[in-house]
């Protein structure tokens, strides 16, 4: 009784109401213990003869059974607490269960609209398919007349291709036949000019293969055709080796005049002399060690070493090599036209090469008084001589 009192004046919080409020077994175990002492207490009541026995008996079955009524009536309301909040939680839960079918109504109805107005717009779409179809229809049954015409067209253009084909065929062939044709022809002409060369100089010793680094038979015919024809007193050849020999050879033939050639690498400059020595030519050829010196940045053959040379009838442009630089030959006519005589030959070799094509158009235009004439040699080849105007 002292307790709820307090209880109305001092309220406590849920949590710790819960906290205070005994669960059942614990009730259990109070009412056991407290029926347990009231019958001790009576015994040792009746025992000291303060009690009688009968109404102690009959005092211990009174607080046995106030102790069960109470247990019971705690787990009553115990109960009927779960029972209440049992009772609030479903409530809570009808409640929001009808909140969602409210939401789900309004849904279905806004779902059917929707399917309503697009019930609408199917049949409008089924209705323009279907005016559609017929017009596509049409271009179908054109499509496929088209796409017959195209595969008529198709095969005849695989036979046409079939055709090009053969016809790209046969003229590789006849390319390669051509150019074994022109090959044969470069072949014989050239064994049929170092035929004539040694029929007419009729060299001492074994000579070096020609062509390649070396000048072809033809350009070499050429050169001595002009040596027989003027009888020049100087040849001035821009280069050394077996081309030195053969222009030897024509001088001693046809008589009078001597051969200078031009040797950047000494080393090869020896070879060629140790060469012109076996053919007994020392006398006439004499190769010049010229190192290749800085000319307005071309690189050309030092001027001191042929500044003592004049009166050159032939001049035979074959140096210095391509790989020492670009245009590497244009430096000869305005180094040595001056060491020529009035009516000279110059012979530029390797005319196939775009640099000495370049070479010669500059010669052209900067020395109006040159002329100029194409040889058909197999490494290609251009005569220049001054006007006699």
């Amino acid at each position: 009784m002292l307790f709820f009192p307090i209880y109305i004046s001092y309220p406590l919080p849920v949590e710790r109401i819960r906290l205070l409020t005994p669960s059942t077994r614990q009730l259990l175990i109070i009412s056991a213990l407290t029926g347990g002492l009231t019958v001790a207490g009576l015994v040792v009541l009746s025992a000291v003869g303060a009690i009688e026995w009968p109404v102690a008996v009959q005092l211990a079955l009174s607080a046995a059974t106030l102790a069960a009524l109470a247990v019971t009536v705690m787990s009553v309301r115990r109960v009927d607490g779960k029972a209440l909040r049992t009772d609030k939680r479903v409530k809570r839960q009808e409640a929001a269960l009808t909140a969602q079918r409210d939401r789900l109504a309004a849904l279905t109805t806004q779902v059917e609209r929707l399917a309503r107005a697009g019930q609408k717009n199917v049949d409008t779409v089924v209705t323009a398919l279907g005016e559609d179809r017929v017009e596509l229809a049409g271009h179908t049954a054109s499509l496929n007349g088209h796409t017959v015409a195209l595969n008529g067209h198709t095969r005849r253009l695989d036979e046409q291709s079939a055709a090009l084909t053969a016809i790209r065929s046969a003229l590789a062939g006849l390319d390669e036949s051509l150019r074994r044709q022109r090959s044969s022809r470069t072949e014989y002409n050239q064994i049929e000019a170092l035929v004539d060369l040694r029929a007419l100089l009729q060299p001492r010793a074994p000579l070096p293969r020609l062509r390649g680094w070396a000048a072809s038979p033809d350009v070499l015919r050429l050169l001595v055709e002009r040596v027989a024809a003027d009888r020049p007193k100087l040849i001035v050849e821009c280069g050394s080796g077996a081309s030195s020999v053969w222009l030897g050879y024509a001088v001693e033939r046809f008589g009078g005049g001597r051969v200078v050639a031009l040797e950047h690498d000494e080393r090869f400059a020896g070879t060629s002399r140790d060469l012109i020595a076996a053919h007994g030519l020392d006398s006439i050829v004499e190769v010049r060690h010229a190192p290749l010196t800085e000319w307005q940045t071309f690189p050309w053959y030092d001027p001191a070493v042929f500044e003592d040379l004049s009166d050159a009838g032939l001049v035979f442009v074959d140096g210095p090599p391509e790989q020492t630089g670009p245009l590497a030959r244009y430096p000869a006519v305005p180094l040595l036209l001056p060491h020529c005589a009035p009516d000279a030959w110059i012979v530029l070799d390797d005319t196939v090469r775009p640099d000495e094509r370049e070479v010669a158009e500059r010669w052209l235009r900067e020395y109006p008084e040159l002329s100029r004439t194409t040889y058909a040699a197999e490494k290609g080849a251009m005569i220049f001589r001054r006007s006699t105007l």
